[in-house]
């Protein structure tokens, strides 16, 4: 026995098969952005102010307005590091803030033009940029592990000064988990997430 599919109903099939994937898709990435468009809930357990600390010597004022820190062609490991920026009870974002931020390369070299940059949050603190992962570098008593530099500024005004390291320095004497990036590795990407909790201020 014959079945008679009309032509109009093979179309529709057919809008149906392309489309689904599409809206689940699409779908993903709007629950992804929605994550990114409020203030995330800290228990005040983990509302953990960031430790001031010194800047060092490499530091470099006015660097430029990017989310791309790193030349194009570099051999260093891809990482992505997103965050927020918040006041010190955890609850209000530091809107339209800026990250200053500065490390060594991959080959544990600091450099004026690249390895470095400004970035604003958005309206929620959010704020996120590419690098590399920085090259460890000194020896002995004076290795210094991989980490980024930053300080955080709101309207002209330093507000902290710290730093931002890996979770190979866990437990390490020093090292307190305000200073440590959540990290996970997905498709050959390192991704790094860091809340900056910034210490009681006043503009």
């Amino acid at each position: 026995m014959k079945i008679h599919v009309s032509k109009s109903l093979l179309i529709n099939i057919l809008i149906a098969i392309l489309i689904i994937p599409v809206l689940i898709f699409g779908g993903f990435l709007i629950s992804k952005d929605r994550d990114r468009n409020s203030t995330p809930k800290i228990a005040s357990s983990e509302c953990l102010p960031t430790f001031r600390d010194g800047g060092g010597p490499y530091y470099l004022p006015n660097s430029p307005f990017q989310t791309k820190i790193v030349p194009d062609g570099n051999n260093g490991e891809k990482l992505i590091v997103g965050g927020y920026i918040l006041d010190t009870s955890c609850s209000d974002p530091l809107a339209n803030s800026v990250l200053d931020i500065w490390q060594a390369s991959e080959e544990g070299e600091y450099e004026d033009e690249y390895y470095r940059g400004r970035i604003k949050t958005d309206k929620n603190g959010y704020f996120k940029f590419e690098t590399v992962v920085p090259l460890g570098y000194g020896e002995g008593t004076a290795y210094r592990p991989p980490h980024i530099h930053f300080k955080v500024w709101l309207d002209g005004k330093e507000l902290v000064t710290s730093q931002m390291f890996f979770d190979d320095v866990k437990g390490r004497e020093g090292f307190n988990d305000e200073f440590i990036m959540q990290i996970e590795e997905k498709n050959g990407v390192i991704y790094a997430s860091h809340n900056i909790i910034v210490p009681d201020f006043e503009i």
